[in-house]
Protein backbone atom coordinates (compact mmCIF):
# COMPACT_ATOMS: atom_id res chain seq x y z
CA UNK A 1 0.00 0.00 0.00
CA UNK A 2 1.48 3.38 -0.97
CA UNK A 3 1.54 6.47 1.24
CA UNK A 4 -1.45 8.14 -0.43
CA UNK A 5 -3.62 5.06 0.04
CA UNK A 6 -2.48 4.73 3.65
CA UNK A 7 -3.50 8.33 4.42
CA UNK A 8 -6.84 7.91 2.63
CA UNK A 9 -7.77 4.78 4.59
CA UNK A 10 -6.55 6.05 7.96
CA UNK A 11 -8.85 8.14 10.17
CA UNK A 12 -8.00 9.60 13.61
CA UNK A 13 -9.07 7.55 16.65
CA UNK A 14 -12.66 8.22 17.72
CA UNK A 15 -12.15 8.15 21.50
CA UNK A 16 -8.86 9.14 23.11
CA UNK A 17 -7.90 9.12 26.77
CA UNK A 18 -4.89 11.19 27.76
CA UNK A 19 -3.43 10.38 31.15
CA UNK A 20 -1.93 13.55 32.61
CA UNK A 21 -3.17 17.11 32.12
CA UNK A 22 0.03 19.12 32.09
CA UNK A 23 1.70 20.69 29.04
CA UNK A 24 2.29 17.52 27.01
CA UNK A 25 -1.19 16.17 27.65
CA UNK A 26 -2.79 19.46 26.65
CA UNK A 27 -0.73 19.78 23.47
CA UNK A 28 -1.82 16.30 22.39
CA UNK A 29 -5.40 17.01 23.47
CA UNK A 30 -5.68 20.17 21.38
CA UNK A 31 -4.20 18.48 18.32
CA UNK A 32 -6.45 15.40 18.53
CA UNK A 33 -9.60 17.43 19.20
CA UNK A 34 -8.89 19.53 16.10
CA UNK A 35 -8.60 16.32 14.10
CA UNK A 36 -12.08 15.33 15.26
CA UNK A 37 -11.39 12.93 18.14
CA UNK A 38 -13.30 12.92 21.40
CA UNK A 39 -10.63 13.57 24.04
CA UNK A 40 -10.78 12.94 27.78
CA UNK A 41 -7.84 14.15 29.83
CA UNK A 42 -7.61 12.35 33.17
CA UNK A 43 -5.63 14.48 35.61
CA UNK A 44 -4.71 13.23 39.07
CA UNK A 45 -4.61 16.63 40.82
CA UNK A 46 -7.75 17.87 42.52
CA UNK A 47 -7.91 21.36 41.03
CA UNK A 48 -8.40 22.97 37.64
CA UNK A 49 -6.02 25.73 38.68
CA UNK A 50 -2.86 23.94 39.84
CA UNK A 51 -0.47 25.60 42.24
CA UNK A 52 1.89 27.86 40.33
CA UNK A 53 5.10 26.13 39.26
CA UNK A 54 6.75 29.56 39.39
CA UNK A 55 9.17 28.33 36.75
CA UNK A 56 10.37 29.63 33.44
CA UNK A 57 10.05 27.69 30.20
CA UNK A 58 11.67 28.25 26.83
CA UNK A 59 9.32 28.15 23.85
CA UNK A 60 11.41 26.29 21.29
CA UNK A 61 10.83 25.96 17.57
CA UNK A 62 8.40 23.03 17.82
CA UNK A 63 6.35 24.80 20.51
CA UNK A 64 6.13 27.87 18.29
CA UNK A 65 5.16 25.73 15.29
CA UNK A 66 2.44 23.93 17.26
CA UNK A 67 1.05 27.20 18.63
CA UNK A 68 1.12 28.82 15.19
CA UNK A 69 -1.15 26.07 13.91
CA UNK A 70 -3.46 25.48 16.87
CA UNK A 71 -3.40 28.54 19.15
CA UNK A 72 -6.53 30.73 18.96
CA UNK A 73 -5.19 33.26 21.51
CA UNK A 74 -2.46 34.70 19.31
CA UNK A 75 -3.38 38.25 20.36
CA UNK A 76 -1.79 37.48 23.76
CA UNK A 77 2.04 37.76 23.74
CA UNK A 78 3.83 34.42 23.93
CA UNK A 79 6.56 35.60 26.27
CA UNK A 80 9.69 37.73 26.54
CA UNK A 81 12.47 37.73 23.96
CA UNK A 82 16.00 36.97 25.15
CA UNK A 83 18.65 38.04 22.65
CA UNK A 84 21.91 37.26 24.41
CA UNK A 85 23.48 34.57 26.56
CA UNK A 86 25.95 36.19 28.95
CA UNK A 87 27.93 35.37 32.08
CA UNK A 88 28.57 37.47 35.15
CA UNK A 89 31.79 37.24 37.18
CA UNK A 90 32.13 37.74 40.96
CA UNK A 91 32.74 41.46 40.51
CA UNK A 92 29.58 41.85 38.41
CA UNK A 93 31.35 42.29 35.09
CA UNK A 94 29.24 41.20 32.12
CA UNK A 95 30.84 38.84 29.63
CA UNK A 96 28.70 38.37 26.49
CA UNK A 97 28.91 34.80 25.27
CA UNK A 98 26.45 34.14 22.44
CA UNK A 99 23.78 35.98 20.45
CA UNK A 100 20.52 34.01 20.70
CA UNK A 101 16.85 34.30 19.88
CA UNK A 102 14.74 32.73 22.62
CA UNK A 103 11.18 33.28 23.77
CA UNK A 104 10.99 32.89 27.56
CA UNK A 105 7.63 32.26 29.17
CA UNK A 106 6.41 30.61 32.37
CA UNK A 107 4.79 27.26 33.05
CA UNK A 108 1.65 29.03 34.26
CA UNK A 109 1.27 31.25 31.20
CA UNK A 110 1.69 28.34 28.79
CA UNK A 111 -0.54 25.98 30.80
CA UNK A 112 -3.50 28.37 30.90
CA UNK A 113 -3.00 29.27 27.23
CA UNK A 114 -3.27 25.58 26.35
CA UNK A 115 -6.26 25.07 28.66
CA UNK A 116 -8.07 27.94 26.94
CA UNK A 117 -7.47 26.27 23.58
CA UNK A 118 -8.41 22.78 24.76
CA UNK A 119 -11.57 23.21 26.84
CA UNK A 120 -12.14 26.98 27.03
CA UNK A 121 -10.96 27.21 30.65
CA UNK A 122 -10.93 30.91 31.59
CA UNK A 123 -8.15 32.34 33.74
CA UNK A 124 -6.46 35.63 34.50
CA UNK A 125 -4.01 34.68 31.73
CA UNK A 126 -6.81 34.14 29.18
CA UNK A 127 -10.00 35.77 30.51
CA UNK A 128 -11.99 35.17 27.31
CA UNK A 129 -11.10 31.79 25.75
CA UNK A 130 -11.82 31.26 22.06
CA UNK A 131 -14.58 28.97 20.82
CA UNK A 132 -13.54 25.44 19.92
CA UNK A 133 -13.29 24.28 16.32
CA UNK A 134 -16.36 22.43 15.05
CA UNK A 135 -16.58 19.28 12.99
CA UNK A 136 -18.77 19.52 9.91
CA UNK A 137 -21.59 17.64 11.64
CA UNK A 138 -21.71 19.37 15.05
CA UNK A 139 -22.58 22.54 16.93
CA UNK A 140 -20.63 24.29 19.69
CA UNK A 141 -22.15 22.05 22.37
CA UNK A 142 -20.90 18.97 20.55
CA UNK A 143 -17.41 20.42 20.16
CA UNK A 144 -17.28 21.26 23.86
CA UNK A 145 -18.42 17.76 24.78
CA UNK A 146 -15.48 16.31 22.84
CA UNK A 147 -12.95 18.16 25.05
CA UNK A 148 -13.12 17.01 28.66
CA UNK A 149 -10.56 17.82 31.33
CA UNK A 150 -11.34 15.72 34.40
CA UNK A 151 -9.54 16.24 37.70
CA UNK A 152 -9.09 13.83 40.60
CA UNK A 153 -8.69 10.80 38.33
CA UNK A 154 -5.87 8.45 39.40
CA UNK A 155 -5.25 5.83 36.74
CA UNK A 156 -4.35 2.40 38.10
CA UNK A 157 -4.52 0.07 35.10
CA UNK A 158 -4.90 -0.37 31.35
CA UNK A 159 -6.28 -3.47 29.63
CA UNK A 160 -6.96 -4.38 26.02
CA UNK A 161 -9.90 -6.35 24.66
CA UNK A 162 -9.61 -8.76 21.75
CA UNK A 163 -11.34 -6.15 19.62
CA UNK A 164 -8.36 -3.83 20.20
CA UNK A 165 -10.33 -1.39 22.34
CA UNK A 166 -8.75 -0.30 25.61
CA UNK A 167 -10.14 -0.22 29.14
CA UNK A 168 -8.64 2.38 31.48
CA UNK A 169 -9.26 1.80 35.18
CA UNK A 170 -8.94 4.65 37.66
CA UNK A 171 -9.79 5.89 41.14
CA UNK A 172 -12.20 8.81 41.08
CA UNK A 173 -11.12 11.03 43.97
CA UNK A 174 -13.87 13.52 43.14
CA UNK A 175 -16.26 10.76 44.17
CA UNK A 176 -14.56 9.51 47.32
CA UNK A 177 -11.98 7.38 45.56
CA UNK A 178 -14.46 4.99 43.98
CA UNK A 179 -13.35 2.61 41.25
CA UNK A 180 -14.22 3.71 37.74
CA UNK A 181 -13.36 2.81 34.17
CA UNK A 182 -13.48 4.22 30.66
CA UNK A 183 -13.10 2.92 27.12
CA UNK A 184 -10.73 4.31 24.51
CA UNK A 185 -9.37 3.58 21.05
CA UNK A 186 -6.06 5.27 21.93
CA UNK A 187 -4.40 6.01 25.27
CA UNK A 188 -1.62 8.56 25.58
CA UNK A 189 0.59 8.48 28.65
CA UNK A 190 1.48 12.12 29.26
CA UNK A 191 1.71 11.68 33.01
CA UNK A 192 5.21 13.02 33.55
CA UNK A 193 8.31 11.76 35.36
CA UNK A 194 6.39 9.46 37.73
CA UNK A 195 4.33 7.99 34.90
CA UNK A 196 1.96 5.22 35.94
CA UNK A 197 1.73 4.22 32.26
CA UNK A 198 5.48 3.65 32.16
CA UNK A 199 5.27 1.66 35.38
CA UNK A 200 2.48 -0.54 34.01
CA UNK A 201 4.32 -1.57 30.85
CA UNK A 202 8.01 -1.61 31.79
CA UNK A 203 9.71 -4.00 34.18
CA UNK A 204 10.55 -2.92 37.75
CA UNK A 205 13.83 -1.03 37.85
CA UNK A 206 13.42 0.20 34.28
CA UNK A 207 11.02 2.93 35.29
CA UNK A 208 12.91 4.70 38.06
CA UNK A 209 14.13 8.28 38.01
CA UNK A 210 17.82 8.63 38.92
CA UNK A 211 19.08 11.37 41.21
CA UNK A 212 21.94 13.16 39.46
CA UNK A 213 23.67 14.48 42.59
CA UNK A 214 22.48 18.09 42.56
CA UNK A 215 19.38 20.19 43.24
CA UNK A 216 17.84 23.42 41.99
CA UNK A 217 16.93 26.29 44.33
CA UNK A 218 14.35 28.47 42.61
CA UNK A 219 12.36 31.62 43.10
CA UNK A 220 10.91 34.65 41.36
CA UNK A 221 11.08 38.35 42.18
CA UNK A 222 8.93 41.15 40.68
CA UNK A 223 11.32 43.34 38.69
CA UNK A 224 9.89 46.47 40.29
CA UNK A 225 11.44 45.35 43.59
CA UNK A 226 15.04 45.46 42.32
CA UNK A 227 17.20 48.43 41.43
CA UNK A 228 17.44 49.91 37.96
CA UNK A 229 21.09 48.85 37.78
CA UNK A 230 20.20 45.21 38.39
CA UNK A 231 17.36 45.31 35.88
CA UNK A 232 19.75 46.64 33.27
CA UNK A 233 22.23 43.81 33.85
CA UNK A 234 19.58 41.19 33.13
CA UNK A 235 17.70 43.13 30.40
CA UNK A 236 16.85 40.95 27.36
CA UNK A 237 19.50 38.45 28.42
CA UNK A 238 19.83 34.96 29.82
CA UNK A 239 22.56 35.34 32.42
CA UNK A 240 24.53 32.52 34.01
CA UNK A 241 27.60 32.03 36.15
CA UNK A 242 29.61 28.91 36.92
CA UNK A 243 30.54 29.02 40.59
CA UNK A 244 33.91 28.15 42.06
CA UNK A 245 34.58 25.94 45.04
CA UNK A 246 31.96 23.28 45.64
CA UNK A 247 30.65 23.44 42.08
CA UNK A 248 27.33 24.58 40.74
CA UNK A 249 25.92 27.36 38.63
CA UNK A 250 23.23 30.02 38.66
CA UNK A 251 20.98 31.23 35.83
CA UNK A 252 18.58 34.16 35.70
CA UNK A 253 16.20 35.61 33.10
CA UNK A 254 12.91 37.47 32.75
CA UNK A 255 9.56 35.70 32.52
CA UNK A 256 5.99 37.08 32.23
CA UNK A 257 4.49 38.52 35.39
CA UNK A 258 0.99 38.48 36.85
CA UNK A 259 -1.57 37.45 34.27
CA UNK A 260 1.17 36.89 31.70
CA UNK A 261 2.21 40.53 31.54
CA UNK A 262 5.33 41.22 29.46
CA UNK A 263 5.25 44.96 30.13
CA UNK A 264 8.54 46.31 31.55
CA UNK A 265 8.11 46.89 35.26
CA UNK A 266 5.49 44.14 35.60
CA UNK A 267 7.61 41.13 34.72
CA UNK A 268 9.36 38.62 36.99
CA UNK A 269 13.02 37.79 37.40
CA UNK A 270 13.31 33.99 37.37
CA UNK A 271 16.18 32.73 39.54
CA UNK A 272 17.63 29.21 39.55
CA UNK A 273 20.70 28.04 41.48
CA UNK A 274 22.06 24.49 41.08
CA UNK A 275 24.11 23.08 43.95
CA UNK A 276 25.70 19.67 44.49
CA UNK A 277 24.08 17.85 47.40
CA UNK A 278 25.03 14.33 48.56
CA UNK A 279 22.30 11.81 49.26
CA UNK A 280 23.11 11.98 52.98
CA UNK A 281 22.07 15.66 53.09
CA UNK A 282 18.77 15.39 51.25
CA UNK A 283 16.74 14.62 54.37
CA UNK A 284 17.81 17.97 55.82
CA UNK A 285 16.91 20.19 52.89
CA UNK A 286 13.87 18.23 51.65
CA UNK A 287 12.04 18.26 54.99
CA UNK A 288 9.42 21.01 55.00
CA UNK A 289 8.28 23.47 57.70
CA UNK A 290 5.86 20.84 59.04
CA UNK A 291 8.48 18.09 59.31
CA UNK A 292 7.36 16.18 56.22
CA UNK A 293 10.07 14.72 53.97
CA UNK A 294 9.38 15.37 50.27
CA UNK A 295 10.81 13.07 47.62
CA UNK A 296 11.59 15.26 44.61
CA UNK A 297 9.99 18.71 45.07
CA UNK A 298 9.57 21.15 47.94
CA UNK A 299 6.80 23.63 47.00
CA UNK A 300 6.90 27.42 47.48
CA UNK A 301 6.48 28.39 51.10
CA UNK A 302 7.61 24.98 52.39
CA UNK A 303 11.40 25.49 52.58
CA UNK A 304 12.42 25.83 56.22
CA UNK A 305 13.70 29.36 56.99
CA UNK A 306 16.95 28.11 58.53
CA UNK A 307 17.72 26.06 55.43
CA UNK A 308 17.14 29.05 53.14
CA UNK A 309 19.23 31.32 55.38
CA UNK A 310 22.10 28.84 55.11
CA UNK A 311 21.85 28.96 51.32
CA UNK A 312 21.83 32.76 51.31
CA UNK A 313 24.93 32.76 53.49
CA UNK A 314 26.69 30.53 50.96
CA UNK A 315 25.53 32.82 48.16
CA UNK A 316 27.28 35.80 49.77
CA UNK A 317 30.61 34.03 49.28
CA UNK A 318 29.98 33.17 45.61
CA UNK A 319 27.56 35.56 43.90
CA UNK A 320 28.03 38.87 42.14
CA UNK A 321 26.03 41.80 43.61
CA UNK A 322 23.14 41.67 41.05
CA UNK A 323 22.45 38.03 41.95
CA UNK A 324 22.63 38.82 45.66
CA UNK A 325 20.07 41.60 45.32
CA UNK A 326 17.65 39.17 43.66
CA UNK A 327 18.17 36.29 46.08
CA UNK A 328 17.61 38.56 49.08
CA UNK A 329 14.18 39.51 47.72
CA UNK A 330 12.94 35.96 47.08
CA UNK A 331 10.05 35.48 49.51
CA UNK A 332 8.92 31.95 48.62
CA UNK A 333 11.86 29.84 47.46
CA UNK A 334 11.21 26.32 46.28
CA UNK A 335 13.44 23.36 45.64
CA UNK A 336 13.57 20.27 43.48
CA UNK A 337 15.99 17.44 42.91
CA UNK A 338 17.49 17.09 39.45
CA UNK A 339 16.67 13.62 38.21
CA UNK A 340 16.65 12.04 34.78
CA UNK A 341 15.36 9.02 32.92
CA UNK A 342 15.26 7.75 29.34
CA UNK A 343 13.00 4.99 28.05
CA UNK A 344 13.95 2.75 25.16
CA UNK A 345 10.25 2.23 24.34
CA UNK A 346 7.41 4.64 23.65
CA UNK A 347 4.56 2.44 22.37
CA UNK A 348 2.71 -0.56 23.76
CA UNK A 349 -0.24 -2.79 22.92
CA UNK A 350 0.40 -2.52 19.20
CA UNK A 351 0.55 1.26 19.25
CA UNK A 352 -2.73 1.66 21.13
CA UNK A 353 -0.81 3.11 24.10
CA UNK A 354 1.81 5.82 23.58
CA UNK A 355 4.27 7.45 25.97
CA UNK A 356 5.03 11.12 25.36
CA UNK A 357 6.79 14.09 26.95
CA UNK A 358 8.50 13.66 30.31
CA UNK A 359 6.83 10.27 30.68
CA UNK A 360 9.09 8.81 27.99
CA UNK A 361 12.23 10.85 28.74
CA UNK A 362 12.96 13.20 31.62
CA UNK A 363 15.64 15.65 30.52
CA UNK A 364 17.79 17.74 32.80
CA UNK A 365 16.66 21.37 32.54
CA UNK A 366 19.94 22.91 31.29
CA UNK A 367 19.13 22.57 27.58
CA UNK A 368 15.63 24.07 27.99
CA UNK A 369 14.18 21.35 25.76
CA UNK A 370 11.53 19.57 27.84
CA UNK A 371 8.63 21.76 26.66
CA UNK A 372 9.86 21.59 23.08
CA UNK A 373 10.07 17.79 23.36
CA UNK A 374 6.38 17.71 24.32
CA UNK A 375 5.46 19.74 21.23
CA UNK A 376 7.74 17.63 19.01
CA UNK A 377 5.96 14.50 20.22
CA UNK A 378 2.52 16.04 19.60
CA UNK A 379 3.45 16.94 16.02
CA UNK A 380 4.80 13.44 15.42
CA UNK A 381 1.68 11.89 16.94
CA UNK A 382 -0.44 13.93 14.53
CA UNK A 383 1.44 12.30 11.65
CA UNK A 384 0.93 8.88 13.24
CA UNK A 385 -2.83 9.14 13.75
CA UNK A 386 -3.38 10.59 10.27
CA UNK A 387 -1.43 7.81 8.61
CA UNK A 388 1.52 9.92 7.45
CA UNK A 389 3.89 8.00 9.71
CA UNK A 390 3.99 4.31 10.61
CA UNK A 391 4.10 3.24 14.24
CA UNK A 392 7.63 1.90 13.78
CA UNK A 393 8.86 5.22 12.39
CA UNK A 394 7.01 7.17 15.09
CA UNK A 395 8.64 5.20 17.89
CA UNK A 396 12.04 5.27 16.20
CA UNK A 397 11.96 9.04 15.87
CA UNK A 398 10.64 9.57 19.40
CA UNK A 399 13.15 7.32 21.14
CA UNK A 400 16.17 8.24 19.01
CA UNK A 401 15.66 11.98 19.43
CA UNK A 402 14.88 11.53 23.12
CA UNK A 403 18.09 9.59 23.75
CA UNK A 404 20.15 12.24 21.97
CA UNK A 405 18.59 15.10 23.95
CA UNK A 406 18.95 13.13 27.18
CA UNK A 407 22.66 12.69 26.49
CA UNK A 408 22.97 16.38 25.68
CA UNK A 409 21.22 17.41 28.88
CA UNK A 410 23.48 15.12 30.93
CA UNK A 411 26.58 16.59 29.28
CA UNK A 412 25.50 20.16 30.03
CA UNK A 413 24.64 19.26 33.61
CA UNK A 414 27.90 17.49 34.33
CA UNK A 415 29.90 20.29 32.66
CA UNK A 416 28.26 22.92 34.88
CA UNK A 417 28.36 20.89 38.10
CA UNK A 418 31.52 18.76 37.97
CA UNK A 419 35.25 19.19 37.38
CA UNK A 420 36.27 18.89 33.73
CA UNK A 421 38.02 15.53 34.19
CA UNK A 422 34.74 14.05 35.41
CA UNK A 423 32.41 15.69 32.90
CA UNK A 424 34.50 14.79 29.86
CA UNK A 425 33.05 11.28 29.82
CA UNK A 426 29.49 12.54 29.38
CA UNK A 427 30.70 14.90 26.65
CA UNK A 428 32.21 12.01 24.71
CA UNK A 429 29.00 9.99 25.02
CA UNK A 430 26.94 12.92 23.72
CA UNK A 431 29.22 13.59 20.74
CA UNK A 432 29.22 9.91 19.79
CA UNK A 433 25.40 9.89 19.99
CA UNK A 434 25.22 13.12 17.99
CA UNK A 435 27.48 11.76 15.25
CA UNK A 436 25.29 8.66 14.98
CA UNK A 437 22.15 10.82 14.80
CA UNK A 438 23.63 12.93 12.00
CA UNK A 439 24.45 9.75 10.11
CA UNK A 440 20.84 8.62 10.52
CA UNK A 441 19.65 11.99 9.18
CA UNK A 442 21.98 11.67 6.20
CA UNK A 443 20.59 8.20 5.55
CA UNK A 444 17.02 9.55 5.75
CA UNK A 445 16.12 7.55 8.86
CA UNK A 446 15.64 10.56 11.14
CA UNK A 447 14.21 14.06 10.46
CA UNK A 448 16.67 16.98 10.80
CA UNK A 449 14.60 18.68 13.52
CA UNK A 450 15.33 15.75 15.84
CA UNK A 451 18.70 17.32 16.68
Amino acid sequence: MDKRQLEKDYSPPKNVIIIGGSLSGLMHGIMLHRLGSTVRILEQSLTHTPVSHMAGVCLGIDVQHLLKRFDRTSDIPLGISAVQLQSLDRQGKIRPFLRINRIMSSWDALYFRLRANFDMQASHYVPHPPALDLRADENSHGANARARYEIGKQVVGIEQFKTGQLLVRYKDHMDGGTDAQALADLVIGADGPNSIVRTIFLDPGQTDRKYTGYVAWRGVVPEEQVSGETREVFRANITYSILKGEGGHVILYYIPGEGGSVEPGKRLLNFCWYTNVPLSSLDTIMTDINGRRHQTKLPPGQVRPEVWETQKSIAKTQFAPPYLEVIEKIRSPFLHLITDYCSSRASFMGGKVLLVGDAVTLLRPHIAYSTNQAAYHALLTEKLVTGKLTLEKWEYQVTTAAYLQWRRSAWFGEYFQRPLYISIGTAMLFWATSALAKLRIWMGWLPPQAI
